[in-house]
């Protein structure tokens, strides 16, 4: 009997088989909230969602009908971050309604990443089911549902791009470097940052291979394949890193001063031990977790105890990005570089771990413990999710009774998960939902806006963006109102969509005009549709 059998035998789950079943029931818990509610609540994704639903309507760069002509304009610009309107657009031609075609992108999303998953893992061991288990909760964790949409697709993508990459090996030829080149383009059309983590990968590859054989070889054959793996990856990222150096010229990157960089290097260690990326809404999630959590903890151990057992290409990775992260590198705005990549040490130490397991018995137990907090993970989405559908059927509601005009919203409830280096605000910019449904204009919303974002498919025209004349008209309503705005823009927005749990919402719109509100009052929070005279 073969080491293999054998292992296939004191292990029934490992064999192609049960491998296929535990996919399908992972893939099963992590998309099955989903489709519980309208639309699942996250904090970016109603401005996505109708930047999609306005490519779909009228073709991507095409002529725009009113309200949207007045304060729309498309960018001329082809950003590294235009993978998921491509994908997000076809889904609501494809179904009619951008609700469902949310869900289904999703769905697919959470598929996407069950396959990416087992892909990677499958090319690292043929003991797949740990790390493939541990690699789960990243995909629903905090990322997707702040509704970094293009973001989230790069996680995945990255364990896609590692499968690929893994499978052309040491291969030069004409068909690998094409594949490579399109693979990098196509993960910097995804995000910035996923591209970033897939050099991080590369450059590991080549130090990994001249480590390898500095003892088999004399130094100078180890630096000619150091050097000739690096021009190698660097001619094939060379289209995609063109992409990136383009954005950061056109959008030019903040920067740290002297001050504030040692705060900055604590936030990364505190983002990378705290593992904050993997929750979302609330401290029932890090309890949710715990066991995967635990289990991850004392795989490593295990791994570290056998770092001989594989290469060194993952814990080199690991290494590099913790690197690029303490420079404190920031994106434009000022998003640290290092936030985008900490979800990267995870993955990395989770391939790590592949050929490094405990022993049949002890990976069965993590398996476990690592399949219940997963199960765990999706219970709490599911009761998040619940707990924000009636909000927003309010919002939709107030979007159908106001066909055609234009909205601008604030969110004015607190929230209980505040200890979050991060937080997910699902109603920060719900009020787009209201302009999805009613077919008008959301204003007022960052992203969009050249004030702040603006390299998006479409952004507000400059003149008609009232981010530019009261970006803080709702934390701070006594700096100014939206009288003169609104007598200077034909009364847009007309309709103001305001959450709140007190009467802070009515006292907001009587002081900005707008006295005819109608409120649908819930449980958790209150859903107001103010509407003023012209």
């Amino acid at each position: 009997m073969t080491a293999k059998a054998a292992t296939a035998e004191s292990a029934p789950l490992s064999t192609p088989a049960g491998l296929v079943l535990i996919a399908l029931a992972v893939a099963l818990v992590l998309v099955a909230p989903i489709w519980l509610v309208d639309i699942v609540p996250t904090q970016d994704g109603p401005i996505h969602l109708t930047q999609a639903d306005m490519i779909a309507r009228f073709g991507w760069g095409g002529v725009l009908s009113e309200p949207a002509r007045t304060f729309y304009e498309w960018n001329a610009r082809v950003e590294p971050n235009y993978s998921v309107y491509a994908i997000l657009a076809a889904l609501i031609r494809l179904t009619g309604d951008p609700l469902l075609g949310q869900s289904v992108y999703l769905t697919l999303y959470g598929l996407f990443s069950v396959v990416a998953a087992y892909w990677a893992t499958r090319a690292e061991t043929d003991r797949p089911l740990l790390p493939f288990l541990l690699l789960q909760p990243i995909a629903f964790g905090l990322f997707i549902h702040f509704g970094f949409f293009n973001y989230a697709l790069g996680l995945p993508a990255f364990l896609a791009f590692a499968a690929l990459w893994r499978g052309i090996g040491e291969r030069r030829n004409l068909w690998t470097f094409l594949a490579l080149a399109l693979a990098l383009f196509a993960l910097g059309l995804t995000h910035l940052a996923t591209l970033v983590a897939a050099c991080l990968l590369m450059a590991a590859g080549g130090l990994a291979r001249a480590l390898a054989s500095a003892g088999a070889e004399t130094m100078r054959l180890t630096v000619r394949r150091l050097i000739g793996d690096g021009v190698w990856s660097v001619a094939a990222a060379v289209p995609a890193l063109a992409l990136i150096v383009a954005f950061l010229i056109a959008y030019p990157a903040a920067t740290t001063d002297a001050a504030n960089l040692r705060y900055s290097i604590f936030q990364v260690v505190r983002r990378l031990v705290g593992l904050t990326y993997l929750f979302s809404y609330t401290w029932w999630e890090v309890v949710a977790l715990a066991p995967l959590i635990a289990a991850m903890a004392y795989a490593a151990v295990v791994a570290l105890k056998r770092w001989r057992s594989g290469d060194l290409v993952w814990p080199i990775f690991i290494l590099l990005v913790l690197l690029v992260s303490a420079l404190d590198l920031r994106t434009a705005q000022g998003v640290p570089l290092a936030e985008r990549l900490a979800p990267y040490s995870w993955i990395g130490a989770a391939l790590a771990i592949a050929a490094r397991q405990p022993g049949l018995r002890e990976a069965r137990i993590l398996c476990i413990l690592a399949s219940v907090a997963l199960a765990a993970q999706s219970g709490v989405r599911a009761l998040a999710y619940l707990g924000w559908s009636e909000t927003t059927r309010a919002v939709l509601q107030a979007g159908a009774s106001h066909p055609g005009q234009s909205f601008a919203g604030a969110d004015l409830t607190d929230l209980s998960s505040a200890n979050f280096s991060w937080r997910v605000q699902p109603g920060a910019h719900i009020h787009q939902l209201a302009a999805l449904r009613s077919q008008g204009v959301g204003m007022g919303s960052s992203l969009p806006s050249m004030r702040f974002y603006g390299y998006y498919p479409l952004r507000y025209v400059p003149a008609e963006d009232f981010v530019f004349a009261l970006p803080e008209w709702e934390a701070k309503p006594g700096l100014g109102s939206l009288a003169a705005f609104r007598a200077a823009h034909k009364g847009a927005p007309q309709v103001l969509v305001i959450i709140a749990k007190d009467d802070s919402g009515p006292a907001l719109a009587r002081f900005h005009g707008y006295r005819d509100c109608a409120t649908a009052a819930g449980p958790r929070r209150s859903v107001l549709a103010c509407s003023g005279s012209n």
